[in-house]
């Protein structure tokens, strides 16, 4: 008798216990199968426009994941973005950037409101991010040095470069004095390595990259 109540409690203890761990891979496979749709749908918002990036950031020489990455910064992909100094769209394009395109290209400048139109947005200011890079091709990083201008303007840019080492882009950040260039700057080139390393991937090998450039930055200021 005792054996027979033995075992029936260890069955409806088993059973209980199954229906437990069911419960609990229950949760655990729906909160996965949201992240995996939140990272889904992050995906899909930060790749629309590639198919536009890429062939006009091409023409233009600059790497299309380095657009990607500024218009994640300026705008987060919203193409109706309005910024407090008239910038506008994607890559939130100012005024001045326009004329300044449109006399380059011996065109009639644009409607600003076309600024909102993603392509004519990323034709204009992947065209203004490829001149600031331009400018510093005899640098030891164009790039960063690029988005700075892109960021603070061409007259800001020249006030950062050290006298003694124009080349380095080390010193040119530690004479950055605008706190937001800086951020601006770190930002991009986190999130253009992100993207490089694989869409929103969490590798040890950005971890690493991330941690060596931080302690080369360190090291340089010293």
């Amino acid at each position: 008798m005792l054996f027979r109540t033995g075992i029936i409690k260890f069955f409806r203890n088993s059973v209980l216990m199954v229906r437990i761990w069911m419960v609990i891979l229950a949760f655990f496979l729906g909160l996965y199968g949201l992240w995996k749709w939140e990272k889904y749908e992050v995906q899909k918002r930060e790749t629309q426009y590639d198919s536009v990036i890429a062939p006009i950031a091409e023409a233009e020489g600059v790497d299309p994941l380095l657009v990607r990455a500024l218009i994640w910064r300026e705008s987060r992909f919203n193409p109706l973005r309005k910024g407090a100094a008239k910038e506008r769209g994607l890559m939130q394009v100012t005024p001045n950037v326009v004329i300044e395109w449109a006399h380059a290209n011996k065109m009639d400048n644009p409607d600003l409101d076309d600024l909102f139109k993603p392509r004519t947005n990323i034709t204009i200011g992947t065209w203004y991010l490829a001149k600031a890079i331009h400018h510093w091709k005899n640098t030891d990083d164009p790039i960063l040095f690029g988005l700075g201008e892109y960021n603070a303007g061409r007259t800001n840019a020249l006030r950062w470069v050290d006298s003694n080492d124009p080349a380095s882009s080390a010193k040119y950040l530690n004479h950055i004095d605008y706190p937001g260039t800086r951020s601006y700057i770190q930002v991009v080139v986190d999130k253009y390595e992100q993207y490089r390393l694989g869409y929103f991937a969490i590798s040890w090998e950005l971890a690493f990259t991330k941690f060596y450039n931080h302690m080369k930055r360190l090291y340089s200021g010293q």
